[in-house]
């Protein structure tokens, strides 16, 4: 009875541990990695200079409505009622244009975000499976996800980083 419960002891210990190894998981600081992708840089350059278009058109719109303050407060007191009311409905109906160009171009802007960075992060995902296919991990965690992390002398970023970085810059 002891040799069969023995036995069953082995077999249940290297049952587990048959298991323990099919669940391989790795670390990776995703957005390092994806940082340094020449896509994601072009990306990043493409889209600060759109939301610069952006911003400077909606400083000039500001530029110009405050302009239009000024010059309304200093000659206000010499305006006849009907000029004074055309000019506070210019600047008012200038206030609401710019309002609404804002609400515009947020939404644009994150538009063109998606258009940009949506390509890039698909091709991050497919080199991140790839690599993890060819190294048998099940789990990757993201350093930016990664709730508690017990070893600090053991960087979150591990050997995997590298192994995806140089998948990523010649996949496909």
């Amino acid at each position: 009875m002891k040799k069969v419960s023995l036995l069953l002891f082995v077999f249940v210990f290297t049952l587990s541990a048959v298991n323990a190894q099919k669940f391989k998981y790795g670390h990776i600081d995703g957005n390092s990695v994806f940082r340094k992708m020449p896509e994601a840089q072009k990306a990043d350059s493409l889209y600060a200079q759109f939301v610069k278009q952006l911003e400077d058109h909606i400083k000039g719109m500001q530029e110009d409505y405050n302009a239009k303050l000024k010059d309304f407060r200093e000659k206000e007191a010499s305006l006849s009622d009907v000029l004074k009311q055309a000019q506070v409905e210019e600047i008012n109906s200038l206030g609401e244009r710019i309002q609404k160009f804002q609400v515009s171009a947020q939404k644009e802007a994150e538009k063109k975000q998606a258009e940009l960075f949506n390509p890039v992060r698909s091709k991050f995902n497919e080199a991140l499976k790839t690599i993890a296919k060819k190294h048998g991990y099940k789990f990757i965690i993201d350093k930016g996800a990664l709730l508690y992390f017990d070893n600090p002398h053991y960087s979150p970023s591990s050997s995997i980083t590298v192994s995806i970085y140089f998948k990523i810059r010649h996949f496909v």
